[in-house]
Order: C-alpha cells, then sequence, then structure tokens
C-alpha cells in the first residue's frame, strides 16, 4: 500500500475529515439572508480545508523544517476553525450549539497532531535561518555540510516554482 493511502487512513486524517464533515454540515444549517454569518461560514470552510492540505504537504515532505511549517499551517487553521466558532455563538447564529461538537474534535484532533509532530525526523532538515522551524538545540547559525543535505536539496523543487509564482505575480513572466 503507496504511503500516501496509509495516512489517509491514519486517524489524525480521519479526524480531519471529521471535522470538515462537521463543518459542512453545520453550513447547511446558516440562513441565507444571514450575509455575515454566510461569509464567516466561507473562512470556517477554508480553514478546514487548509488543515488536510497542509496535513497531505507535510506528509509528502521528508525536511522536518517544510514539515513543521505545514504543522504550523495546520494549527493555524484549527485555532482559526475555533475562532470563528465562538464568533457565531457572540453573533446568535440559533445553532451554534454544533459548534461544541467541532470543539471536541478539534481536541481530539490536537492529540493525534501532538503524536504526529513527534514522528518528524528531526534529522532531515535544512537550517531555517529565521530559527521558527529548526529541530530542537539547533540555532539559526548552525553550519550544515553541503554533502549531509544534498539528499533534501534533490527534493527541493518548491523553490524554483516559488520564484515562478513571485515573478508571475510581480508580472516578470518572460513566456
Amino acid at each position: 500500500m503507496d504511503p500516501m493511502e496509509i495516512f489517509f487512513e491514519s486517524p489524525l486524517y480521519q479526524k480531519a475529515e471529521e471535522i470538515d464533515d462537521t463543518l459542512k454540515s453545520i453550513a447547511k444549517l446558516i440562513p441565507e439572508k444571514k450575509v455575515f454569518l454566510v461569509f464567516m461560514n466561507g473562512l470556517i470552510i477554508k480553514a478546514s480545508g487548509r488543515i488536510t492540505h497542509n496535513l497531505i504537504k507535510a506528509e509528502e515532505n521528508k525536511r522536518y523544517d517544510r514539515k513543521m511549517y505545514s504543522a504550523a499551517l495546520v494549527r493555524s487553521a484549527c485555532l482559526e476553525i475555533s475562532g470563528l466558532g465562538e464568533e457565531f455563538r457572540k453573533r446568535g447564529f440559533s445553532d451554534s450549539k454544533y459548534f461544541s461538537i467541532v470543539d471536541r474534535q478539534i481536541e481530539e484532533f490536537r492529540i493525534l497532531f501532538l503524536e504526529w509532530v513527534a514522528s518528524f525526523d528531526s534529522k532531515q532538515f535544512i537550517t531555517d535561518k529565521w530559527g521558527i522551524f529548526n529541530p530542537p538545540g539547533i540555532s539559526i547559525d548552525h553550519i550544515q555540510n553541503p554533502d549531509d543535505i544534498a539528499h533534501l536539496l534533490t527534493d527541493d523543487d518548491d523553490d524554483d516554482n516559488g520564484e515562478d509564482i513571485i515573478n508571475k505575480f510581480l508580472g516578470d513572466d518572460d513566456d
């Protein structure tokens, strides 16, 4: 079985899907005439999609620093969902009680998430010069032997792609 297929069956990914399904069910209860609630729901659904998207990105990558970056985005999306759920409560959404289910699911997800992050291989990294996504004990001025990280650089096609996106955004696209 493909490693990603195994991951899709993992309790972590399944819990993320469960959160997404619950949020989509809640979305059906939002009255269309409540424009601001519909808007906030769009934000929640996008945040939910970022959870699964970034779980996949992290799982597909070998590098600790990239996995941690994706994990931080997952955490951010979970916090956004919780915050927006609270906003639904404050704004008097009649079915906001269902967000307590989402809160419980996010807490269950958080426990699985912590186990998953702890499984990241902290030896497979390229030093993060910002220092945020380095493994514990690695400073921003850590010097790596190029031979030790060459195998990580061969899989590193995102840097060129990121530059292409920036050039396209800035209008420097020569195509």
